[in-house]
């Protein structure tokens, strides 16, 4: 008989004494097939992929369903509680950067350690739910890995593709700067198929952005045949990127980006500047090359040598 329910796992981090649980909700379908697993709630103030994961939840119908599908609710309840970007305020570790963590680590590890267990390796397929915290804007666009293995990575890019929003990259997991100890880099490198959702970003929970998650996860489902029904892409079918660049900068101060994400930029054009607290300009920040902006900072002031925004070249 088919069924829908959550369950809480316990966390427990005995170096910083502290617990938690994780919330995850599981549809048995009446039926075999493959297994799907959604992950949300890794950063804090992703706030669009939060509830475009919850939406789909809610409306999964498990009469549906065939295989099964896990959704992990909401990864770090510690750090959503306490609003807190990329890290998690009791350890200060990305759980994207600790995959597939450890058992005897601390909160975030073992945060990682356990969805691993529990989720990631039932599942045939993997989809991570992200975004731009408060200080990115992002439109929509996936992430996937090649990892060497030509069997997985194909279903991986295949399943990207199948999400269907408007771009997709493949990085590199032996070479990219996104890659290795992220929730779908690992998943990949064990041999499961997982893409990466970038929807949405500056703590805003823009329609647009909650829809693209929710789509993109249900034309997973869908391409998988968790879920009945024809893929239906975004706007068309997505364009696969060729390659991405990280763009960062050379000096600290106030930071001023002058595109938006989802927009086109020519080479050499004008991508961002950075002042000093003075107002004198300190830098300009030029495309290398052109490409549509994946993801632009617009946070006041940067760092010196930081991550400042990203170009997909087509």
């Amino acid at each position: 008989m088919a069924r829908k329910f959550i369950v809480r796992h316990k966390v427990h981090d005995k170096h910083n004494k502290v617990e938690t649980f994780i919330p995850v909700g599981i549809v048995e379908g009446d039926h075999p097939g493959p297994t799907l697993a959604v992950i949300s709630g890794v950063h804090a103030t992703e706030y669009a992929a939060h509830d475009g994961a919850a939406r789909f939840w809610f409306g999964l119908n498990e009469k549906e369903v065939r295989g099964r599908i896990f959704v992990v609710l909401c990864a770090d309840v510690v750090a959503q509680a306490a609003h807190t970007m990329y890290t998690n305020p009791v350890d200060g570790k990305n759980l994207n950067r600790v995959w597939p963590g450890k058992k005897d680590g601390t909160l975030t590890e073992v945060i990682a350690h356990t969805i691993t267990q529990e989720v990631v390796r039932h599942a045939g397929a993997v989809v991570d739910c992200h975004g731009g915290e408060y200080d990115e804007d992002i439109d929509l666009f996936t992430i996937t890995h090649s990892a060497g293995n030509a069997a997985v990575d194909k279903k991986a890019r295949d399943l990207a593709v199948a999400c269907g929003l408007p771009f997709a990259e493949v990085i590199d997991i032996r070479g990219g700067p996104i890659g290795a100890g992220t929730g779908a880099g690992e998943a990949i490198r064990a041999g499961i198929p997982a893409i990466t959702l970038e929807c949405g970003g500056r703590g805003l929970k823009i329609k647009r952005h909650v829809n693209g998650t929710t789509s993109a996860i249900v034309n997973a489902a869908r391409h998988l045949g968790v879920l009945p029904g024809e893929v239906q892409p975004w706007a068309g079918a997505p364009v696969v990127i060729d390659h991405g660049v990280m763009l960062r900068t050379k000096e600290a101060g106030i930071y001023a980006p002058v595109t938006t994400a989802g927009a086109w930029i020519e080479a050499s054009a004008l991508f961002s500047r950075v002042y000093d607290f003075d107002g004198a300009l300190l830098e300009e920040i030029r495309a290398p090359e052109a490409g549509v902006v994946l993801d632009v900072i617009v946070g006041r002031t940067i760092k010196a040598n930081a991550f400042c925004g990203k170009i997909g070249v087509l």
